[in-house]
């Protein structure tokens, strides 16, 4: 097969979004359902806190005085909040295993129809489940050396951190060390898409096993720069949807329940925009996981059929 360039695999982007908008959005539909339940919760839990404390509105409206006292007098609140966020992510993280199989199955098999369409992802994100699974347990100790890579990231800059007068003062020194495990993580979380496209290919005729398709999957990408370049332009535009909408809010504070139902449907479009992105990605890399050859296929000798 051809050698897909960088423009082949972003211009499939666009494609698929557009002829499976409907997957998109139902998936879409999935997370919004999520963070709702997750924000409704930890709304209830820190309005028993602080809705009868005003020193919260000087907290909110930026003191950090004000903010700092508050989380001295409500942590505990505030320690169940965070529970509350990091049962969300875990549950996102189950849940996000069948809808990335489903959707690229999809964008791997392209169904026509709206029920093959259904059918293709039901089956490809059941099917594909327990493999992405076993990819997270193989990816461990990549992300133990992420860790290891930020700590001595940190460690050589924290002087300067800690010596910060102003935002770009500490903002700099930051990015410089937390920049090689970033790049660490870049190339592994990479790896991790193109291992999951070659399971959800080649799941049904041949699966060589999780550890064997991350360690293939990982050379391969370390070869063809081009899917780094492809993923980090994904990861370019995210942050600049997400830049740009922290800086278009930043000093428009919106107040009672019109601010928060106005705020609540920005936040969400943002989020669409991202998860579309995302999305584009995946399809692009849908497109070249097609070129990659097939791992050697083991063949059954008379011996082994006869130990069966």
């Amino acid at each position: 097969m051809a050698r897909l360039g960088l423009g082949d695999l972003v211009s499939a982007g666009p494609r698929a979004v557009g002829r499976y908008t409907g997957t998109l959005l139902a998936v879409f539909l999935v997370q919004t359902i999520l963070a709702i339940g997750c924000m409704i919760g930890i709304a209830a839990l820190l309005a028993q806190a602080f809705s009868h404390l005003p020193m919260w509105d000087e907290a909110v409206d930026g003191d950090l005085y004000a903010f700092f006292e508050c989380i001295r007098y409500a942590h505990a609140h505030l320690l169940g909040a965070a529970g509350i966020a990091l049962g969300a992510l875990l549950l996102w993280q189950l849940a996000s295993w069948f809808l990335v199989g489903g959707t690229l199955g999809v964008l791997a098999h392209k169904p026509e129809g709206r029920g093959e369409t259904a059918r293709t992802f039901g089956a490809s994100g059941a099917t594909t489940y327990l493999a992405y699974a076993r990819l997270e347990l193989c990816a461990l100790p990549g992300y133990a050396l992420v860790l290891f890579a930020l700590a001595l990231g940190l460690g050589a800059v924290w002087n300067r951190v800690v010596e910060a007068l102003t935002l770009p003062q500490l903002f700099w020194p930051l990015v410089l060390g937390m920049l090689p495990a970033l790049l660490l993580l870049h190339v592994l979380w990479t790896a991790m898409d193109y291992a999951r496209v070659e399971l959800t290919l080649r799941h049904e005729s041949h699966d060589p096993g999780a550890v064997i398709t991350y360690l293939r999957t990982l050379g391969y990408v370390l070869r063809r720069p081009v899917t780094l370049v492809h993923a980090a332009l994904g990861w370019l535009v995210f942050f600049v949807i997400t830049i740009g909408y922290a800086y278009l809010a930043h000093g428009h504070p919106m107040y009672g329940a019109e601010g928060a139902i106005a705020l609540f449907v920005i936040r969400q479009g943002v989020a669409l925009a991202r998860s579309t992105i995302r999305y584009a990605v995946l399809s692009g890399q849908v497109e070249i996981g097609r070129t990659r050859a097939l791992p050697p296929r083991r063949i059954e000798t008379q011996s082994d059929s006869a130990k069966s």
